[in-house]
């Protein structure tokens, strides 16, 4: 009657390990293809680039909201801090940042109805042992890896505003602090 009890915990302790091991692990890798796909694409890091506006055709993943304008960036934080400054919009608009793992680290609004929007956001992400000087009004953000991404949504739903959140990119920097 032993035997059955100890290959029951050793099966349980097994998933256990399993369930921790893909938690942990399958985030990374998931990042780590992401980037390799985007750097294969010819994305560089700290430069954004806009997405081509979505459609049946340019849906590269699962569900893309076409009604979004979406810009990227790619953040290499191993030289040092890295500055994100975009401009708001007209609209609902946001910026994301991404750490090594998938964790959305990151969410501020890019909606120039707010209260007091400032016509810009500018934030600082940066290792969390890295020493960082914020200008007032900037938000720092820390994560424990150097690869990171940042995304940009617009509410953009017609071509004419897809354009003009478009425009907005040469504008918007990302790059070493």
């Amino acid at each position: 009657m032993r035997f059955p009890v100890i290959g029951t915990t050793g099966f349980v302790a097994g998933l256990v390990a399993v369930h921790f091991t893909v938690l942990n692990a399958l985030p990374g890798y998931i990042m780590g293809k992401a980037r390799s796909r985007f750097l294969d694409a010819g994305l560089p890091t700290h430069s954004w680039q806009m997405s081509p506006r979505v459609t049946p055709q340019t849906q590269t993943i699962v569900r893309p909201a076409p009604d979004l304008a979406y810009a990227i960036c790619l953040i290499d934080l191993s030289g040092g801090s890295v500055t994100l400054s975009v401009p708001t919009w007209p609209e609902y608009g946001s910026l994301s940042i991404f750490d090594a793992h998938t964790d959305n680290i990151y969410a501020g609004s890019l909606d120039a109805r707010q209260p007091d929007a400032p016509g810009k956001l500018t934030v600082v992400v940066a290792l969390t042992d890295q020493t960082v000087t914020a200008a007032e009004g900037e938000t720092v953000v820390r994560v424990k890896d150097p690869e990171a991404l940042a995304l940009v949504r617009r509410l953009a739903p017609s071509q004419d505003l897809y354009d003009a959140a478009a425009a907005l990119v040469p504008i918007s920097t990302c790059g070493p602090a």
